[in-house]
């Protein structure tokens, strides 16, 4: 006659009867309900919510406990964010805009149209309650029209006065200038600026008679320095298309 021990081990949801290994039992795990799950995850959207392990269609929430979408930084409307955003699970016409910069800001890009809150500045109109932020950065230089960077070069303003912005500087070159006394025979005049004296010659135009002349010659660089430097205007470059974003659409 042998007497075998047991022990009884009790773990969350399971109790254990350990005997001998050749006498081994287990009770049965206990029901969602019993451990406190006793609603479904629909009862318990918005709120505060701990799903069941052994059934997720059923869960643990307080009636008093509701979190808004506000509470999780959810704070945006979806139809007015310009590109992306992430959707409050519990509200799909709230979540959070990805806005990818400040509104005025600008950008070059090889795309051809309006996208993602970016607009193409061609000096069209907008809307102002279509684009409220818009508006409140650059309605001081441009009004209600978007700046028009079509076939011009952007440099850094010298100036933070709004008028400076939408002020379009016209190509010019430096004005040359240069002068020279009208001389007579035997005498050497002076130049000044782009002129020079290029060389003197003498022509006979019958026998015994010589008239004496000299050569005038113009050279712009010596009036200013940036002339000869290149041949052109305009300086070697590439095109692309100008973009201000826009952010929030109403």
């Amino acid at each position: 006659f042998r007497t075998f021990l047991s022990l009884s081990v009790l773990t969350p949801g399971l109790v254990w009867t350990v005997f001998d290994a050749r006498a081994q039992t287990c009770s049965q795990a206990p029901s969602c309900s019993q451990l406190g799950y006793t609603k479904t995850v629909s009862q318990c959207a918005g709120k505060n919510m701990i799903k069941c392990p052994f059934d997720t269609s059923l869960a643990y929430c307080e009636d008093n406990v509701i979190i808004s979408c506000a509470s999780l930084g959810f704070t945006d409307t979806i139809a007015e964010c310009p590109g992306s955003y992430v959707k409050c699970p519990a509200d799909s016409s709230k979540g959070k805009c990805d806005f990818e910069a400040s509104p005025g800001d600008l950008k070059y890009s090889l795309r051809t149209s309006d996208h993602n809150g970016w607009l193409l500045c061609n000096g069209r109109s907008y809307s102002s309650s279509q684009y409220p932020e818009l508006y409140s950065a650059i309605s001081g230089s441009f009004g209600s029209y978007l700046p028009n960077y079509s076939g011009y070069f952007l440099k850094a303003a010298a100036t933070s006065y709004a008028y400076s912005f939408k002020t379009a500087q016209q190509a010019g070159l430096p004005n040359i200038t240069g002068r020279f006394p009208q001389g007579i025979r035997n005498y050497t005049p002076s130049f000044y600026g782009a002129f020079y004296n290029y060389a003197y010659y003498r022509s006979y135009w019958a026998p015994d008679t010589a008239t004496d002349g000299l050569w005038l010659g113009f050279d712009a660089s010596r009036s200013n320095s940036i002339y000869g430097r290149s041949s052109t205007v305009t300086p070697q470059n590439y095109s692309a298309n100008v973009f201000i974003y826009a952010g929030r659409k109403k």
